[in-house]
């Protein structure tokens, strides 16, 4: 679970307070003024604008003793929300009013293009190749992606003459097999409304699998009638494919409040709840089950394929503890040596009916409120199991533009923070691998001396010789704060690259599509909206531009 920084900052003034408390009256008041100006000095400091994160922890570093929690930082929707150019039109399209498919297709409203738009596309033969490429490794293709472009206008509903669809061939793996997952059991704690929003995505990996998802509510009890219906939510699941059940929390109030300086019922936090998640899950676990999984509800798995292969590399019949630390050290020094439930935890069932039938004991004994922290204290107080680290697995702790991970040439098992710390449709990234060539989902495949398609995610055209010279098995920096903090998970960085050098054209949807006669087509298209570059000269002003790649199934 995501660590919530407001309540982990009360909890450090109560134990500063508790020591003071502790001291005799006569030195407390020998103390209380320098101290009372030291407050005030860092209070003053803190409220102020130009204070960043690094100064403001390395200051109560010195004064505390202890690091603050990484702070979320302003959020800049990169990839969606770039600030427009003045007079740029972006259209509210009505859906359903033109009669030409290629043009209605590029009017949904979830793209978001401007009236006139470039647009090419190139047909992808895709051939089926059992090889394996390393994930480091760029495949070379000879000549140019984009061969011609054409510039529409998705405001006349008219024919218009289709730029040619030459033909590419690129090698990729053959679509993952289809398989069945009743052995694995997930879990997660939230709101109503967050679960109902993430709907999709939780459909995209768990529909028709086999896999369960026990849902704990953590608002039911709020609000009552129709809002908080659990069987509404339940079905809406079902009806997407997910074997989902909901429920409401088992406990209504927060357990060790005065450790936590508060007096009186607090509600339960879903820190909590996400702990209680354990004893849930082992309550319903069926003799079957291998694996039970606690999550957030932006955890993200591309597909349970890859990550059911790698499970099984594991002995669930022996107490095991599977996840991921941080990518982002400074939330490890802070936070400590935990599975982070970002990128999902795992448990076998040994383990699991141990810590359930301790969990309101733990609770109470805690000395942390932070869900993985909770899980990772009860697990050492009551059992001799460690953290077994899981390659691939991604608490994602990467704010703004997340490009660099993802045109790395990674095959991530889970991803998270999606729709908050940074913005990507998952979901369209990864149809790719549920529909044409598993494994090849983010490869990367370099056409000329200029362009690089990373699968699923991106198309980079790179300026003034760029491409060549750049060490592409370095992951590149663009996320806010890219430092060597970074680099136990993803190596040393390089520079993230100016606008004048890399244009990006970013995916926005991906779809299989079936034409006349059964013809099935998978479509990708990857935008590039203007005013997100510098490269304005090179597009006439105020027009999108959009790559689509047509692969032949």
């Amino acid at each position: 679970m995501g660590p919530h920084h407001g309540q982990k900052t009360v909890g450090m003034y109560a134990r500063c307070r508790s020591a003071l408390q502790k001291t005799s009256p006569s030195r407390r008041r020998a103390r209380r003024f320098p101290l009372l100006v030291v407050l005030a000095v860092v209070l003053f400091l803190w409220t102020g604008s130009e204070l960043h994160q690094g100064s403001a922890s390395a200051m109560f570093t010195v004064l505390f003793g202890v690091g603050l929690a990484p702070q979320p930082e302003p959020f800049t929707d990169i990839t969606y929300g770039t600030p427009q150019p003045p007079g740029t039109d972006r259209p509210d399209w009505e859906p359903g009013l033109c009669s030409v498919p290629e043009i209605e297709f590029l009017r949904r409203a979830q793209l978001g293009l401007t009236s006139n738009i470039l647009y090419s596309r190139r047909c992808v033969n895709p051939i089926r190749s059992k090889a394996s490429h390393a994930r480091g490794t760029v495949i070379n293709i000879p000549g140019p992606l984009i061969t011609s472009k054409t510039e529409v206008n998705l405001t006349k509903c008219v024919d218009f003459e289709l730029p040619p669809c030459e033909t590419v061939s690129l090698p990729v793996p053959p679509v993952y097999p289809r398989k069945q997952y009743p052995h694995l059991l997930f879990g997660v704690a939230s709101s109503y409304d967050r679960l109902n929003a993430s709907l999709p995505e939780f459909a995209h990996w768990l529909a028709s699998t086999g896999a369960q998802l026990l849902g704990i509510v953590a608002d039911a009890n709020d609000g009552g009638g129709t809002r908080y219906d659990l069987g509404a939510l339940q079905a809406a699941y079902r009806d997407r494919g997910v074997q989902a059940t909901f429920i409401p929390p088992t406990i209504t109030k927060r357990i060790n409040r005065i450790a936590l300086g508060e007096k009186g019922d607090v509600a339960a936090p879903v820190e909590q709840h996400h702990f209680l998640l354990v004893r849930e899950l082992s309550a319903v676990a069926q003799p079957g089950t291998r694996w039970l999984s606690i999550i957030d509800d932006d955890t993200f798995f591309p597909s349970l394929y890859p990550l059911d292969q790698e499970l099984a590399r594991h002995d669930h019949t022996r107490p095991a503890w599977l996840g991921a630390l941080s990518d982002d050290f400074n939330s490890v020094r802070y936070w400590g040596y935990q599975a982070f439930g970002g990128a999902g935890v795992f448990l076998s069932l040994p383990l699991a009916s141990v810590i359930a039938s301790r969990t309101e004991q733990c609770l109470r004994e805690a000395t942390t409120d932070q869900g993985d922290g909770l899980l990772r204290e009860c697990i050492s107080m009551h059992s001799r199991t460690t953290l077994t680290l899981i390659s691939g697995l991604y608490q994602h702790d990467l704010r703004g533009d997340p490009s660099g991970f993802f045109e790395s040439g990674v095959l991530p098992l889970s991803l998270h923070h999606w729709k908050s710390w940074y913005r990507a449709p998952v979901a369209a990234i990864s149809r790719i691998a549920t529909h044409v060539c598993g494994s090849c989902l983010l490869q990367r495949f370099r056409f000329g001396n200029d362009t690089l398609l990373s699968n699923g995610y991106s198309v980079a055209v790179y300026a003034n010789d760029t491409l060549p010279s750049l060490d592409l098995s370095r992951v590149e920096g663009t996320w806010l704060h890219a430092t060597s903090d970074y680099h136990p998970t993803y190596g040393q960085l390089r520079p993230k690259l100016s606008s004048d050098d890399k244009k990006s054209y970013i995916l926005r949807d991906a779809i299989l599509e079936t034409r006349p006669k059964g013809k099935k087509v998978f479509r990708q298209l990857y935008v590039y909206r203007v005013g997100e570059n510098a490269w304005e000269q090179a597009t006439p002003k105020g027009i999108d531009e959009v790559i689509e790649l047509v692969w032949d199934l």
